[in-house]
């Protein structure tokens, strides 16, 4: 059993505070453990604004259409597994490319500019679009490799909070807002969910499907900003298509189903448009 003093008076926190100061011993380990919170405090993560997946859709999709036009417009289509381009655009390493290159490498703190030919930019392109868009860089970071910001994504994609969910190419069908990832330069991929960090990749930004067809819009791909029109399956899917032009095998997609949003500052052009030619 515990006794206590009768009549004892228990001393304040402020009184305990004092003793512990005055205590040669305790004064030290005093200060340690001020320092450590101190540190905890300093080092603990501030909440991040989670932006709203329906406006980040809509901003993304009328910055690809704003930068693909200011490219020229080029249009790649995919038939049979060869390429058509009609128009060809502007290059990278044009007057009137190159400082739109090099805008997008600033978002990645870089100072290339398309004339900087043996740089690729895809992964700058796509971390200028998130910028621009206003997703935080906490929510995806911006990076010059596609392999930085997809791992970082799919480490996250388990979370409440996760702005954008992977999936197998084989069992999704992407949608507008969505990214869509392939290997490139024999970089081998086993599961979508494991990227190396070494990997050689490119995304593209889908901006939309229609009856056996996609479209997306990606940086450096051609030496411009293009879109391509690629056939997919019935379904919807890039796998049952057999189109051949990229071994795709992530699509990164925004958590909330597209939302109906009030048109951007720029009129995106339909697919069937693009088809036939028409504005």
């Amino acid at each position: 059993m515990i006794m206590h003093r009768s009549g004892a008076k228990r001393k304040t926190g402020r009184e305990r505070l004092c003793d512990l100061i005055a205590n040669p011993r305790r004064r030290v380990k005093f200060y340690i453990l001020s320092a450590l919170f101190s540190v905890a405090a300093c080092a603990a993560p501030r909440p991040v604004s989670m932006p709203d997946p329906a406006l980040v859709r809509a901003n993304l999709l009328a910055l690809a259409d704003q930068e693909w036009r200011a490219f020229g417009g080029q249009v790649i289509y995919i038939e049979n597994g060869r390429e058509r381009i009609d128009p060809v655009g502007a290059w990278e390493d044009e007057r009137r490319g190159s400082p739109l290159v090099a805008k997008y490498w600033q978002a990645v703190g870089e100072d290339y500019t398309g004339y900087d030919c043996d740089k690729p930019w895809s992964a700058a392109f796509i971390s200028w679009l998130m910028q621009a868009a206003g997703v935080p860089a906490e929510v995806f970071p911006r990076s010059g490799l596609h392999a930085d910001y997809l791992r970082a994504e799919i480490a996250h994609s388990t979370q409440a909070n996760a702005l954008f969910i992977p999936h197998d190419p084989a069992s999704y069908a992407p949608k507008p807002g969505d990214l869509i990832c392939a290997s490139r330069a024999g970089t081998k991929i086993i599961s979508y969910m494991d990227v190396p960090a070494d990997a050689l990749l490119h995304c593209d930004l889908v901006v939309e499907t229609a009856a056996g067809h996609l479209a997306s819009i990606g940086g450096n791909v051609r030496n411009s900003v293009s879109k391509t029109i690629r056939p997919i399956g019935p379904d919807g899917k890039l796998a049952g298509a057999g189109t051949g032009d990229r071994p795709w095998f992530l699509a990164l997609a925004l958590r909330a189903a597209p939302s109906p949003v009030a048109p951007g500052p720029i009129a995106t052009r339909s697919l069937a448009a693009v088809e036939t030619g028409a504005e």
